[in-house]
Protein backbone atom coordinates (compact mmCIF):
# COMPACT_ATOMS: atom_id res chain seq x y z
CA UNK A 1 0.00 0.00 0.00
CA UNK A 2 1.51 3.45 -1.18
CA UNK A 3 2.28 5.74 1.53
CA UNK A 4 2.22 3.28 4.46
CA UNK A 5 4.69 0.20 6.01
CA UNK A 6 3.95 -2.99 7.75
CA UNK A 7 3.40 -1.11 11.33
CA UNK A 8 1.09 0.92 9.38
CA UNK A 9 2.32 4.39 9.96
CA UNK A 10 1.20 6.52 6.99
CA UNK A 11 4.25 8.45 5.42
CA UNK A 12 1.50 10.79 3.89
CA UNK A 13 0.85 11.80 7.21
CA UNK A 14 4.49 12.39 9.05
CA UNK A 15 5.56 14.07 5.59
CA UNK A 16 4.41 16.46 4.25
CA UNK A 17 4.93 20.15 2.11
CA UNK A 18 4.22 23.39 4.11
CA UNK A 19 1.93 25.62 2.01
CA UNK A 20 3.35 26.79 -0.86
CA UNK A 21 6.37 24.43 -0.87
CA UNK A 22 4.53 22.15 -3.36
CA UNK A 23 5.20 24.85 -6.17
CA UNK A 24 8.57 24.02 -5.59
CA UNK A 25 10.67 20.94 -7.32
CA UNK A 26 13.45 20.26 -4.88
CA UNK A 27 10.81 19.99 -1.91
CA UNK A 28 8.43 17.62 -3.77
CA UNK A 29 11.68 15.53 -5.14
CA UNK A 30 12.71 15.33 -1.03
CA UNK A 31 9.38 14.87 0.13
CA UNK A 32 9.09 11.60 -2.32
CA UNK A 33 12.58 10.55 -1.51
CA UNK A 34 12.02 10.11 1.81
CA UNK A 35 9.08 8.52 2.02
CA UNK A 36 10.29 5.73 -0.77
CA UNK A 37 13.34 5.27 1.28
CA UNK A 38 11.49 4.64 4.49
CA UNK A 39 8.81 2.49 2.66
CA UNK A 40 11.87 0.44 0.69
CA UNK A 41 14.26 0.17 4.11
CA UNK A 42 12.07 -0.16 7.33
CA UNK A 43 15.83 0.37 9.01
CA UNK A 44 15.62 3.59 7.98
CA UNK A 45 12.71 4.64 10.57
CA UNK A 46 15.34 5.30 13.60
CA UNK A 47 16.94 7.37 11.90
CA UNK A 48 13.91 9.59 11.34
CA UNK A 49 12.65 9.06 14.83
CA UNK A 50 15.40 10.57 16.03
CA UNK A 51 16.23 13.20 13.86
CA UNK A 52 15.23 16.93 15.41
CA UNK A 53 16.76 19.08 13.19
CA UNK A 54 15.83 22.21 10.91
CA UNK A 55 18.14 21.21 7.73
CA UNK A 56 18.17 24.23 4.81
CA UNK A 57 19.42 22.78 1.71
CA UNK A 58 20.02 25.55 -0.85
CA UNK A 59 21.39 25.15 -4.91
CA UNK A 60 22.54 28.22 -5.44
CA UNK A 61 22.83 28.11 -8.83
CA UNK A 62 19.29 27.30 -9.16
CA UNK A 63 18.53 29.97 -6.67
CA UNK A 64 16.38 27.32 -5.21
CA UNK A 65 16.26 26.96 -1.28
CA UNK A 66 14.26 24.04 1.01
CA UNK A 67 14.08 23.82 4.57
CA UNK A 68 13.42 20.19 5.92
CA UNK A 69 11.78 20.66 9.76
CA UNK A 70 12.30 17.30 11.20
CA UNK A 71 10.78 16.69 14.46
CA UNK A 72 10.96 13.20 15.65
CA UNK A 73 8.75 11.39 13.74
CA UNK A 74 7.54 13.91 11.60
CA UNK A 75 8.35 16.20 8.81
CA UNK A 76 7.37 19.43 7.22
CA UNK A 77 9.31 20.76 4.04
CA UNK A 78 9.23 24.64 3.70
CA UNK A 79 10.18 26.32 0.30
CA UNK A 80 12.29 29.07 2.55
CA UNK A 81 15.65 29.15 5.03
CA UNK A 82 14.86 30.07 8.19
CA UNK A 83 17.68 29.91 10.96
CA UNK A 84 18.67 26.09 10.32
CA UNK A 85 20.76 23.96 12.76
CA UNK A 86 22.31 22.74 9.67
CA UNK A 87 22.92 24.45 6.40
CA UNK A 88 23.70 22.53 2.96
CA UNK A 89 24.44 24.61 0.17
CA UNK A 90 26.01 23.13 -3.14
CA UNK A 91 25.30 23.50 -6.81
CA UNK A 92 22.09 21.88 -7.75
CA UNK A 93 23.99 18.83 -9.18
CA UNK A 94 25.79 18.28 -6.16
CA UNK A 95 22.37 18.29 -3.90
CA UNK A 96 21.03 15.62 -6.04
CA UNK A 97 24.30 13.52 -5.76
CA UNK A 98 23.88 13.39 -1.84
CA UNK A 99 21.20 10.76 -1.87
CA UNK A 100 23.82 8.18 -4.39
CA UNK A 101 26.83 8.58 -2.02
CA UNK A 102 27.54 5.01 -0.36
CA UNK A 103 26.65 5.00 3.59
CA UNK A 104 29.57 2.32 4.44
CA UNK A 105 29.36 1.95 8.72
CA UNK A 106 26.41 4.51 9.09
CA UNK A 107 28.25 7.19 7.93
CA UNK A 108 29.20 8.98 4.14
CA UNK A 109 32.03 6.62 1.87
CA UNK A 110 33.90 9.76 0.81
CA UNK A 111 36.07 7.67 -0.84
CA UNK A 112 34.02 5.67 -3.19
CA UNK A 113 32.75 6.77 -6.75
CA UNK A 114 29.98 8.43 -5.91
CA UNK A 115 31.41 10.07 -2.82
CA UNK A 116 34.80 11.49 -4.36
CA UNK A 117 32.89 14.03 -6.12
CA UNK A 118 31.30 14.87 -2.50
CA UNK A 119 34.36 15.62 -0.94
CA UNK A 120 36.06 17.16 -3.94
CA UNK A 121 33.44 19.87 -3.27
CA UNK A 122 33.76 19.81 0.31
CA UNK A 123 37.41 20.77 0.14
CA UNK A 124 37.32 23.64 -2.59
CA UNK A 125 33.58 24.85 -1.50
CA UNK A 126 31.63 23.90 -3.76
CA UNK A 127 29.93 22.42 -1.29
CA UNK A 128 29.17 24.17 2.40
CA UNK A 129 27.75 22.58 5.07
CA UNK A 130 27.45 24.88 8.55
CA UNK A 131 26.48 23.18 11.46
CA UNK A 132 28.88 20.19 10.67
CA UNK A 133 30.34 20.55 13.85
CA UNK A 134 27.69 21.27 16.12
CA UNK A 135 25.15 18.85 15.28
CA UNK A 136 27.04 15.98 13.71
CA UNK A 137 24.84 12.89 14.73
CA UNK A 138 21.79 14.81 13.18
CA UNK A 139 23.94 15.51 9.64
CA UNK A 140 24.86 11.60 10.09
CA UNK A 141 20.91 10.65 10.56
CA UNK A 142 20.40 12.81 7.61
CA UNK A 143 22.62 11.40 5.40
CA UNK A 144 21.60 7.71 6.12
CA UNK A 145 17.77 8.74 5.79
CA UNK A 146 18.41 10.31 2.32
CA UNK A 147 21.10 7.38 0.96
CA UNK A 148 19.38 5.01 -1.30
CA UNK A 149 22.28 2.79 -1.02
CA UNK A 150 22.04 1.77 2.60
Amino acid sequence: MVGKRMSGRDTRELIRLAPGAENIGLATMLSDLIRQNLEQNPGKWADFDKLDAHICLEARDADVTVTLEFARGRLVIHGTCGAPSIHISATAEALLTLPIVRIVAGLPHLFGPKGRGLRRGLLTGRVRIAGIFLKPIQLIRFTRLMSVNG
